[in-house]
């Protein structure tokens, strides 16, 4: 039962972001995929993907490198203790 809800579920995302259609715009009555839209919205965030992932990696760079500039004074094992 559960497998066909999320069947059901993933149908009818897919109807909503227009990837399947159950009637053409002649009237047949048959379900068609999109592919044109498939492959440009898959193209799109695939791009997106990677752009998103090089500027976090540029983050962690420019933190990694503001983080090693800046000296950190050792803790003594007195301080350590106390929590200061």
């Amino acid at each position: 039962m559960r497998a066909v809800l999320i069947i059901a579920f993933l149908v009818l995302i897919l109807v909503a972001i227009g990837w399947l259609r159950f009637f053409s715009p002649d009237g047949d009555p048959t379900v068609q995929v999109d592919t044109e839209k498939v492959q440009e919205d898959t193209s799109a965030f695939v791009e997106q993907s990677k752009r998103v992932a090089g500027d976090a990696a540029e983050a962690i760079d420019r933190r990694r490198e503001s983080d090693s500039t800046v000296p950190v004074a050792p803790r003594t094992p007195v301080e350590a203790e106390d929590g200061n």
